[in-house]
């Protein structure tokens, strides 16, 4: 497409074209994208030289933010992961894999998730989704209705993953279809094919086929036509042409390990990020009882006993830390607004920014962390932005500005300016 100046102002219309009565609402109406954010002319800039192309010829303010987070995390526990027990070097500790009923609204563990990791075309399954999902619903054995909290959140025709509900031993998570919505209430959903087995309050995310208000209602629904085969990266789901990452579905978190008398022992925690990279992270205890990780994790393959641990007959479990993840990079504490509990936090006390090295098995995060409580676990930092514990209730928010440089250096040939240097997957 050929560079143009044109005077404007540019107005999308959309829906609007016609009144409300005879509107057509297109699949392709949604928001508009614009290449590295929006900016606003400076207004002594002219007069301008509409036919002239350089670089750096209009003057102009940057800046978008982002609203990246926000949702209910779990509420943390010691061996959420894997329960209390002995492991053996070498060897990879069984994990908590059965899915747990949740807490209404609140997001939750889900298991046996299907993703397609990045650089890859073949779903896998990930063990564990930390705080799973954008809604929950109660699913019954063998039964196409799921009831919700609030089925407006929902679209005729999305796709969804529904943890746990795969299978009779609610160790996988289950690939449907919204094949009808309730009105004369706001719990109801009908799914197709029928969820497996009863799981209460099961966290629902977002499938990864989009475009289902393209396609023939009659013939959409079912297995027998395209279906999603994984979750979907980010929660990411359709509006208009665009493809928008969902705040409900990006909360991302570290782990914790804790023993129950002081040992030496370590092992690698391996999973994704919130984007689909693989990962790794070295958490050691050394003559200690407790420790938590410094990466924000979103989904667990397996926790992988040292070599060269003590351990042997001491136990030890694996749980869920409160120090979150930034699904962007946010270099300093000043570009973020972030609200925990009912509150707005005032201090940088819990922020650790993102490292800008090499990535190892022992460094930070690739886009920063913030911590929001101490309690019950040493964290992170010995500081956080709040005395309260992640509890099943309180909801974070995150709001990201991202910075002027990181906005315009980031391109697709250099992703490390808004999305932060590579995961590290090293094994030691």
């Amino acid at each position: 497409m050929a560079d143009s100046n044109f005077r404007g102002p540019v107005n999308s219309m959309g829906a609007l074209e016609v009144d409300a009565q005879t509107a057509s609402v297109m699949p392709l109406d949604g928001p508009s994208m614009l290449y590295q954010g929006m900016g606003m002319p400076d207004i002594r800039s002219a007069p301008f030289a509409k036919d002239g192309f350089r670089p750096g010829q209009q003057a102009a303010f940057l800046g978008t933010g982002f609203w990246t987070v926000d949702n209910i995390p779990q509420l943390r526990g010691t061996s959420l992961i894997a329960t209390t027990q002995v492991g053996t070097a070498a060897t990879a500790l069984p994990l908590a894999t059965a899915q747990v009923a949740g807490l209404a609204s609140a997001a939750n563990i889900a298991c046996g998730v299907p993703i397609i990791p990045l650089g890859t075309t073949v779903a896998t399954f990930a063990a564990l989704a930390l705080d799973f999902g954008f809604a929950t619903g109660t699913t019954a054995a063998a039964s196409t209705t799921v009831v919700v909290v609030d089925n407006r959140v929902f679209r005729l025709g999305q796709w969804l993953v529904i943890g746990g509900a795969g299978n009779t031993a609610a160790t996988r998570s289950h690939i449907c279809q919204v094949t009808s919505i309730a009105t004369a209430n706001i719990t109801g959903i009908t799914v197709s094919p029928a969820v497996v087995t009863t799981i209460a309050n099961a966290p629902i995310g977002q499938g990864n086929l989009f475009g289902d208000s393209m396609v023939t209602l009659g013939t959409q629904f079912g297995p027998a036509t395209a279906s999603a085969n994984a979750h979907s990266f980010g929660g990411a789901f359709e509006a208009g042409l665009a493809k928008v990452f969902n705040p409900r579905e990006c909360l991302t978190r570290n782990i914790s390990l804790q023993s129950v008398t002081a040992q030496t022992i370590s092992g690698i925690l391996s999973g994704w990020d919130l984007w689909g990279n693989p990962m790794t992270e070295l958490l050691a205890l050394s003559s200690q009882t407790t420790m938590a990780g410094k990466k924000a994790f979103k989904y667990i393959s397996a926790f992988t006993v040292g070599t060269g641990s003590a351990g042997g007959s001491q136990a030890f479990s694996l749980g869920l830390g409160d120090t979150f993840g930034f699904p962007i990079r946010s270099d300093e504490w000043e570009q973020t607004e972030i609200c925990w509990n009912g509150s707005s936090m005032t201090n940088s006390n819990g922020f650790a920014p993102p490292i800008t090295t090499a990535a190892t098995s022992t460094t930070g995060d690739v886009r920063g962390t913030v911590e929001i409580s101490t309690a019950i676990l040493t964290g992170v930092l010995a500081t956080s932005i709040s005395a309260v514990a992640s509890n099943g209730t309180g909801r974070l928010t995150i709001f990201q500005n991202l910075g002027v440089w990181n906005q315009v250096a980031g391109t697709p040939v250099n992703t490390i300016p808004m999305f932060g240097v590579a995961q590290s997957t090293a094994v030691t």
